[in-house]
């Protein structure tokens, strides 16, 4: 092992212990196929038959509580916060299940995203322009533009050829950063850089989904872009949708 790299050592770590960690379980089953009466085999069979109640109980109370909260966009403090529980553990599955059958996974992402600028909503927390950071897909820019906006957004020259023009001089009004990104690892760089209190994000449904999962406790809003040129190339959004949801939250 003292030849492989870290990344190998750490997987062959990982999945070593899962391995013995199934035979652990395998030896227990060993031992109790052996050893245990029908009595222990009740027992046994109880306990699943109880646990699979609790497990089907607790994914049904998050996910009534999901739907009650998009469907009425308003809910009392628990539903609420059960509803914020579903949207950590129901969805991700949800989307990962959509994936073993082959389905289009932007639908499911898309309610992600709705319900999440809900739940953000609902708190009704306001933050100071310096404590907001603003991040938007580099594909909204267009794309035979020549002005490199990636390193300094401020590069752009505003020639109303793209929707970002307009939004950096809605962002430098209010004294909100704002950055261009190429994808989600830079956009997860400039937050970690940054460490805003609230963040606002233009993107498909996969990165805005992923990152939304990836920044954990900062409250994310949510803006899905329009692609009238197929995905990645020369997108849109809706201009007074962004100057709403960015005058929402922010404290003048």
């Amino acid at each position: 092992m003292k030849s492989l790299d870290n990344p190998i050592k750490r997987f062959a770590s990982l999945t070593g212990k899962i391995v013995v960690l199934f035979l652990l379980i395998l030896i227990i089953f060993g031992f109790l196929y052996n050893y245990s009466t029908i009595k222990t085999y009740n027992l046994i069979l109880f306990i699943l038959i109880l646990l699979t109640i609790v497990l089907m109980l607790y994914y049904s109370v998050l996910s009534l509580a999901v739907i009650y909260v998009y469907k009425h966009r308003d809910a009392g403090k628990l539903i609420l916060y059960i509803a914020r529980v579903g949207l950590k553990v129901l969805l991700p599955q949800i989307i990962f299940f959509e994936g073993m059958h082959k389905s289009n996974k932007d639908s499911i992402r898309k309610f992600y995203v709705e319900l999440n600028n809900i739940l953000v909503s609902k708190t009704g927390s306001k933050f100071a322009p310096e404590d907001i950071l603003v991040l938007l897909p580099h594909c909204l820019q267009y794309s035979e533009c020549g002005y490199k906006i990636t390193n300094d957004v401020q590069n752009c020259k505003r020639c109303g050829r793209c929707s970002i023009g307009k939004i950096i001089e809605y962002c430098n009004e209010r004294s909100v950063k704002v950055h261009v990104v190429t994808g989600g690892t830079a956009a997860r760089n400039i937050a970690s850089k940054y460490r805003p209190k609230a963040i606002i994000a233009v993107a498909c449904e996969r990165d805005l989904s992923s990152g939304i999962a990836d920044v954990g406790k900062i409250p994310v809003i949510g803006i899905i872009n329009d692609r009238p040129n197929g995905p990645c190339y020369n997108t849109l959004v809706n201009i007074d949708e962004f100057n709403k949801k960015l005058d929402d939250i922010i404290f003048e």
